[in-house]
């Protein structure tokens, strides 16, 4: 189980729901890309496969 995965998506939805409704005027539209991005960037901070 990935957790970096899960609390980046988490903290990116969050900060993408007050940007979203600060820059687009739309929650939805931030989410989306908030939690792309915490998407992201938990796959990158997960554990490295050898």
């Amino acid at each position: 189980m990935n957790n970096q995965l899960w609390i980046a998506c988490l903290l990116g939805t969050a900060v993408g729901l007050v940007v979203g409704q600060l820059v687009f005027n739309s929650p939805f539209v931030g989410i989306l890309v908030g939690l792309g991005l915490g998407a992201l960037v938990g796959a990158a901070l997960g554990p490295r496969r050898e």
